[in-house]
């Protein structure tokens, strides 16, 4: 038996029941009171459950209109909101909605409201989320046919019986050991995304030269093939020695991705300058480019997990995961970043260190 049917019996015994007690009561009245049932007496005992039935329509019309009917109405809300439709109802028993006296429920009325926009906005994000899930798990498997059909295209030719130059045979190396690298990359990417879900990556922080330590990662990027042709410097602003306690294989990790998503983004020949300085005790690292830039719509996405960026004509646009894992490995150190960036105008990331 529905809810509604429930109540409505539980009130309708109640009026009942109440009106056989008033019915009984007004006769012991009459007899109380030495009434003789001739006809006055019968005329009075007629009258009093007449009386009564208007009193009790009148009640019943009331509770009906302020307790009632809107009990039915939240209840029909909270069944359609436990079947999926995060919607408020537009009639109940074809009572439209305007009909309806809320005087005594309006702070129900107000959380079911709240709720009801909660469940629509996280089943909106539930969806975009679902999609662009979808699209990058297409995108990575993308990601990882391509340098693989380069790998076995080059490696058929170099055991075919066409007799290749040194120089070839060089170049072709190049292109596998390039792409090989490529999908190592992105083989660990998802491998961090599995540990930092299972909160299974230690912090193992040590106290080094920040200086020193960002000179080797930078003429180890150098060395990677793609980074060829973009000029990567270095810059200390402040004279002498930057000491900083960090994790060096996170970090070192961070600023690969995001130097190498600078990489990724942007044509031949951007400048990419990474500078240190100190404020107020503070270590700030600035990644800065010259490149073509981002829109606000791409920076705010920029650390989603999914997010892989604007559609250039380049080959690979990374697996989306980098710049999220950056975010967590700096954020994980108690480091802050901020990206500033406009088209045609270059990004800017900023990581600060607090003291």
């Amino acid at each position: 038996m529905k809810l509604e049917t429930k109540l409505s019996w539980i009130l309708f015994l109640i009026f009942i029941t109440i009106g056989a007690i008033f019915f009984v009561t007004g006769f012991s009245a009459l007899t109380l009171l030495n009434i003789p049932l001739g006809s006055n007496g019968w005329v009075t005992y007629g009258l009093f459950p007449l009386l009564l039935i208007g009193i009790l329509i009148l009640i019943g019309l009331v509770i009906d209109r302020q307790i009632r009917k809107p009990l039915f109405f939240f209840i029909r809300w909270i069944d359609q909101l436990s079947l999926g439709v995060f919607q408020m109802p537009d009639t109940i028993k074809t009572v439209p909605l305007n009909k309806m006296r809320f005087r005594l429920f309006l702070e129900l009325k107000s959380k079911l409201d709240g709720l009801t926009y909660q469940l629509n906005a996280a089943e909106k994000e539930r969806n975009d989320l679902e999609e662009t899930r979808k699209n990058w798990t297409s995108g990575v498997t993308h990601d990882l046919k391509t340098p693989l059909s380069y790998i076995k295209g080059y490696a058929a030719m170099l055991r075919s019986e066409h007799q290749w130059s040194e120089e070839e045979r060089k170049e072709f190396a190049k292109i596998i050991e390039e792409k090989s690298l490529y999908m190592e990359q992105l083989i660990d990417d998802l491998s961090v995304v599995y540990e930092f879900d299972k909160m299974q990556i230690p912090l193992n922080s040590r106290t080094i030269n920040l200086v020193a330590f960002l000179e080797h990662v930078l003429e180890d990027l150098r060395q990677y093939p793609m980074a060829n042709d973009y000029p990567i410097h270095l810059n200390v602003k402040d004279e002498g020695d930057h000491f900083l306690s960090f994790d060096q294989t996170l970090l070192k990790r961070a600023l690969e991705n995001f130097i190498m998503n600078a990489i990724y983004h942007n044509p031949r020949e951007t400048t990419i300058t990474v500078s240190i300085e100190t404020i107020e005790g503070s270590t700030l690292i600035e990644i800065k480019d010259d490149g073509i830039g981002m829109d606000a719509r791409t920076i705010q996405q920029l650390f989603h997990q999914y997010y892989r960026g604007t559609t250039t004509d380049r080959p690979h646009l990374g697996s989306g995961l980098g710049m999220s894992i950056a975010k967590q490995f700096i954020e994980k150190q108690g480091g802050q970043i901020k990206v500033e960036s406009e088209p045609n105008r270059g990004t800017k990331i900023t990581i600060l260190f607090p003291q």
